[in-house]
């Protein structure tokens, strides 16, 4: 094809060479998956049906629960309803932001694109369109155990997850287009010292807002209110979901319209009003935003560019200040300097990179928003039943907590090391020393952020010390065995062609990662678990109490070594 040709071709017929490109490509891959690692569909199909099964049926059982409740249920109900939706919005548009990045400005293909003969507004659209439906699929698999649930608990006709379908296509197509013109305008700036400096103060200051703003119910207050007034005040803090503005909102709406008989009318009213902002937010995207691509791509390019040269000048003239990191690394003498080189090359890299340390602020800030919200259940905890099993709930979300940030942040960091991974291998560190730093990094990281999210919890909860103390220990113990699990997992699986930390964590040995950190962070929490609840429910254990905590140190060294030790042998045959 020639180049005047190109420069002519029409958008549908553009897009369609695009999609036959990225179908055989991905046949490519699935063929080429399923031969050298047919373990891995197994494992997927095995979640995938695992999820949907037991998801419907404790969706199932929550509604049910909830609707038993004489008045206040149903309308809880449909607030949890409102609230899903406006939390589907919002990890939507931050999903949007952090993927459209990726794939907009740190994409080779992207690149390849702008260099052929074609419209740079094209290439914006079909990257778009790539960006919408990787951050939407993972909406549908979550939700739709739920529906299913709620259609069920509801009595639905069948066309009503027909319709539940098609309102989802608008409700997805508003947070990608908010996220689109978000990227396009941050991106102007977001290589700037100060934006990073700005983002974090205004993440901060958000979370004080949040934890200042939103009071908890005492206990003076739910035995002297009544119900109506007790009911307004406990819904207090989830009135903004329930914005006549908000397209969650709208979505909930017409769901709960589809689900009553006669009331399809008014569902037909909010998804005709969600379609007309999907339209018009379409129409603004790929003729408005994609105008202003090519300026924004060129913009960030420039601005790396003229860091990296103002650094360089400011390196020969000797002018360059010290900077935190460097007057930390300068006092790190005990360490070897190699190793302390090493720790801080991974910490600019993770800094350098806006996909990951806006991820780990966004993780970061759902933790703290966790831990403020700890102060609502603080009243239950006068038996010592419900004191266990919130004790213990508390550490199964602080392991989860962990298993995630060892699973996304962890396991890449050996692969992204990329192909100059040779340069370790032949330097006087090695490659063993390097997996040990980064071993090492990431208990001494994940440890104590899990620590003192593990300590704060258990004070709000006002548990007694040697609760605290030995929920401590657990969580180091954890910390300790999942960090040996993503470190060897990640040398034993490296991928050094891909420079994206999300698809690395999506190969195999990322979900192998991700299943094994689940499995084990079940079986752990259920063996601490287990002397504690049968002496709560006054029933006779049939071991000593140390006998399921030992199991469980047992399982954890195995999980730590193991893992490390195939990897230290992996690395001495590894093809550089």
């Amino acid at each position: 094809m020639d180049a005047s040709a190109a420069a002519h071709i029409s958008t549908p017929k553009l897009f369609g060479l695009f999609f036959w490109m990225h179908w055989r490509s991905f046949r490519a891959r699935l063929s080429k998956s399923n031969k050298e690692s047919p373990l891995l569909a197994w494992i997927l199909i095995s979640l995938v049906a695992a999820y949907l099964v037991f998801g419907f049926f404790l969706f199932k059982g929550g509604m049910n629960y909830l609707y038993r409740f004489p008045i206040v249920g149903s309308l809880l109900a449909e607030r949890i309803l409102f609230m899903i939706f406006g939390f589907f919005f919002v990890m939507l548009t931050v999903s949007n932001l952090i993927i459209g990045y990726s794939t907009l400005f740190k994409n080779r293909e992207a690149q390849w694109f702008l260099s052929l003969p074609v419209r740079h507004r094209d290439v914006y659209r079909w990257k778009f369109i790539e960006a919408l439906a990787v951050s939407s699929w993972a909406l549908v698999f979550l939700s739709a155990p739920m529906l299913a649930a709620y259609g069920v608990v509801h009595d639905v006709d069948w066309y009503f997850y027909i319709l539940v379908a098609l309102g989802y296509v608008p409700f997805v197509i508003i947070p990608a287009v908010v996220g689109s013109w978000g990227i396009l305008l941050l991106v102007r700036v977001l290589a700037r010292p100060w934006v990073k400096k700005v983002l974090i103060a205004l993440a901060v200051g958000l979370l004080v807002a949040l934890f200042v703003g939103i009071k908890p119910v005492t206990e003076v207050e739910a035995s002297s209110a009544q119900e109506a007034v007790l009911w307004s005040k406990l819904m207090k803090g989830t009135r903004v979901v329930t914005s006549v503005f908000l397209p969650s909102s709208w979505l909930a709406e017409a769901v709960r319209a589809w689900s009553v008989d006669g009331l399809w009318r008014q569902g037909m009213f909010f998804f005709l009003l969600l379609s007309s902002w999907a339209l018009m937010g379409l129409f603004l995207a790929f003729d408005g935003a994609g105008r202003l691509y090519y300026g924004s791509w060129s913009a960030a390019l420039s601005s790396r560019a003229e860091r990296s040269q103002r650094e360089a000048v400011a390196k020969r003239q000797r002018t360059r200040r010290r900077t935190a990191l460097g007057w930390i690394q300068a006092k790190l003498r005990p360490v070897s300097p190699q190793v302390v080189a090493l720790i801080f090359k991974d910490i600019r890299i993770f800094w350098r990179d806006p996909a990951q340390w806006t991820q780990f602020m966004i993780f970061f800030g759902l933790l703290c928003i966790y831990v403020a919200n700890l102060r609502n259940v603080r009243m239950e905890l006068k038996q010592a039943y419900w004191e266990t099993m919130i004790s213990y709930l508390n550490l199964a979300a602080s392991a989860l907590t962990l298993s995630t940030l060892t699973t996304r942040f962890v396991y890449p960091m050996f692969s992204l090391e990329g192909r100059r991974i040779w340069i370790l291998g032949l330097s006087p560190v090695g490659l063993k020393r390097v997996i040990l730093q980064k071993f090492w990094m990431s208990f001494i990281v994940s440890g104590s952020i899990t620590g003192v999210l593990m300590v704060v919890s258990s004070l709000m909860l006002n548990f007694p010390w040697w609760r605290v103390v030995y929920f401590v220990c657990a969580i180091c113990l954890m910390s300790a065995a999942l960090s040996g699990l993503s470190v060897g997992l990640g040398a034993l699986f490296p991928n050094f062609k891909e420079e994206n930390p999300s698809k690395i964590v999506s190969s195999f040995g990322g979900t192998l990662c991700l299943v094994v950190s689940f499995i084990y962070n079940t079986a752990c929490v259920s063996l601490l678990a287990l002397p504690e609840f049968f002496r709560v429910t006054k029933r006779p254990f049939p071991f000593p109490d140390w006998f399921t905590p030992a199991i469980a140190a047992v399982f954890s060294f195995v999980l730590l070594f193991v893992p490390m030790i195939l990897a230290l042998r992996r690395v001495k045959t590894l093809e550089l």
